[in-house]
């Protein structure tokens, strides 16, 4: 987990607005951002500031349990498995917020992605109209639409900026991956698709089949069985992981052939085929295979 001074090397105006904010001693705070630009984090790193006593330094026994995990005053609420959460856990989160303090100044509560809980949000504004003095929760969102704008009223917004090349190329560096144009291109500045791509055995080969599909693909029934298995992502066990890298290849394939509607039309109906969960091998035998 980076600390608030790491970010500050790539994103000192984020960083400045995120230390006005914890001035102004809200009781609960939204990270705005776009998605993959490294909100997690950043809300850990305000948790390790807020509880610390060290400003977050990264190497105190508080900022390292709240970095593990650990902190009993720290709760992340966060389904299992990439599924939503759950309104029956965010009652649990809020029980949890209710309570004093263990050891830290404040109980935090952290719920990344709120923007996707849409459920919870009668719950979580609840929450947010009567806090405890001892609580701070730390929300972030990619888009604040009509449903949400109730909960944002309630906290103190911080606009986030997207990661800049240079901070996805050193985030490729410490995951020793030689960070290409092409595979810096492809993140379109997404911190978590570094390390998704991290996991491929060869990124950039992988993702460039995707580009060259039109050129690959022939009239062979083998062949083309050939290219799902190639395009299988087996170094990814999680299938979660394993859509997303492909909607990647499909994003890549539609960009390198935008007046392609034959291709367009495929890797678009493979793009919907992800969202239904369908298996990957099948998705990307839909892609591959001539259709009627």
């Amino acid at each position: 987990m980076r600390t608030l001074a790491e970010f500050r090397q790539f994103r000192p105006l984020t960083v400045g607005r995120i230390e006005a904010a914890l001035d102004a001693d809200s009781s609960s705070y939204l990270l705005k951002g776009p998605r993959g630009c490294g909100a997690d984090e950043l809300l850990g790193a305000i948790a390790q500031a807020l509880l610390g006593g060290c400003g977050g330094c990264g190497h105190c026994w508080a900022c390292r349990e709240v970095a593990d995990g650990e902190h009993p005053d720290v709760l992340w609420a966060q389904g299992e498995h990439g599924k939503a959460v759950a309104v029956e856990e965010l009652r649990r989160v809020v029980r949890f917020a209710s309570l004093a303090p263990v050891q830290a100044r404040y109980r935090v509560v952290i719920i990344p992605d709120i923007d996707t809980l849409r459920l919870t949000f009668p719950v979580i504004l609840k929450a947010l109209e009567e806090p405890p003095t001892a609580t701070k929760w730390l929300l972030s969102a990619a888009l604040i639409g009509a449903e949400l704008s109730p909960v944002a009223s309630r906290c103190f917004t911080v606009e986030l900026e997207a990661p800049s090349d240079d901070e996805i190329e050193e985030r490729f560096r410490e995951a020793n991956v030689h960070a290409t144009a092409a595979l810096v291109r492809w993140t379109r500045r997404r911190l978590d698709r570094v390390s998704l791509f991290a996991r491929l055995t060869d990124a950039e080969r992988y993702l460039s089949t995707f580009q060259d599909l039109p050129e690959l693909v022939r009239d062979d029934a083998r062949w083309c069985m050939e290219l799902v298995h190639r395009l299988t992502p087996e170094d990814l066990g999680n299938t979660g992981d394993a859509e997303e890298v492909i909607q990647c290849g499909l994003e890549i394939l539609i960009a390198a052939h935008p007046e392609n509607a034959d291709w367009l039309r495929r890797a678009t109906r493979a793009s919907l085929s992800l969202s239904r969960h369908l298996p990957v091998q099948l998705v990307l035998a839909e892609l591959i295979l001539r259709a009627g």
